[in-house]
């Protein structure tokens, strides 16, 4: 692992973020600088990953710059103004994105934090890590959860590559011989581990604490939910619907039980277009995104969050 040499004895817990060039403000965000902010106005800070930082939509603007400019032209309040940060930081995890809102997030003093929740986010606590090669290197440990390590006799190989990669050969050697369908989420080192009950175990603790550390300062917390492109093609829908969208009914039951509002947009993705609307298997393309912005303006213009339009 490398420490990029902009950052500081503060952003230890963070492990990386970009630095203040090309575009960037001074925290390495794809945002402008963040001001004081003042009492009359709504602020709200978009917290993610790349799918939060690379929203580009077909009018030219990030997303969160259309969600913005969407939510105050249905302003009530003329002398006030909504603003919306984007701090989305490519490759961060759940916990990351906790600790910076720790660290950078709380001193925005934003009313209300949206936490955009993608399915590789629930390594513990890095997916990637900066080494001389590149900024977004895979951090290796994420290949040691192909089994459960807590639970015996999982936890006599719990650090051994061999056996997590046995299992997993294992398995799709299983699945060939059955014909039962081995996705590709199941085979990706990103994703994989999302399709797994003890997969979730790091995700209600770290959503549980970023919730009452917001409401402490009385702010609020809402989670947007992301696909990947195989949860809204029809072909692999068609296969086995319940085990495809496993990852949304666990992080929707999430959300419900820590009484926390939550957009899926999964079905919305579906119906606009489905797999056409995305440029990988993770990223939207422009199109995608123009319904991303507006489904959440949308969302945040419910009655849940009426005091938006106050």
């Amino acid at each position: 692992m490398v420490v990029p040499p902009y950052l500081t004895p503060k952003d230890a817990t963070l492990g990386w973020r970009f630095s203040g060039k090309d575009g960037r403000n001074s925290l390495g965000l794809r945002n402008r600088e963040v001001d004081a902010k003042d009492p009359q106005d709504f602020r709200i800070l978009f917290l993610g990953d790349s799918l939060i930082w690379s929203g580009d939509t077909s009018s030219g603007k990030l997303y969160t710059e259309v969600i913005e400019t969407s939510l105050n032209q249905a302003l009530r309040r003329p002398a006030a103004r909504v603003e919306v940060i984007n701090a989305g930081i490519p490759g961060y995890t759940t916990y990351q994105e906790l600790e910076f809102l720790k660290l950078y997030g709380l001193d925005m003093q934003p009313d209300l934090v949206v936490l955009g929740f993608v399915f590789n986010d629930l390594y513990y606590p890095y997916l990637h890590k900066p080494t001389a090669g590149r900024m977004l290197d895979r951090e290796p440990s994420i290949l040691l959860h192909r089994f459960d390590t807590r639970t015996f006799p999982g936890r006599l190989f719990a650090r051994s590559y061999l056996a997590h990669r046995v299992v997993f050969e294992g398995r799709r050697g299983l699945r060939e011989l059955t014909g039962y369908p081995f996705f590709r989420f199941e085979r990706s080192d990103d994703f994989y581990l999302a399709w797994t009950p003890y997969g979730w175990d790091t995700t209600t603790p770290l959503l549980r604490e970023m919730r009452d550390l917001l409401a402490r300062h009385g702010r609020t917390l809402a989670i947007v939910v992301f696909p990947v492109v195989e949860q809204v093609d029809d072909a692999y829908r068609a296969l086995d619907l319940d085990h495809v969208l496993y990852p949304q009914r666990r992080i929707g039951g999430i959300c419900a039980a820590l009484a926390v509002a939550c957009l899926d947009l999964t079905e919305s993705l579906h119906a606009a277009g489905g797999k056409g609307l995305y440029r990988d298997y993770l990223h939207l393309n422009k199109k995608g995104n123009d319904v991303v912005a507006a489904e959440i303006t949308r969302f945040l213009r419910t009655d849940a969050n009426a005091r938006l339009m106050d």
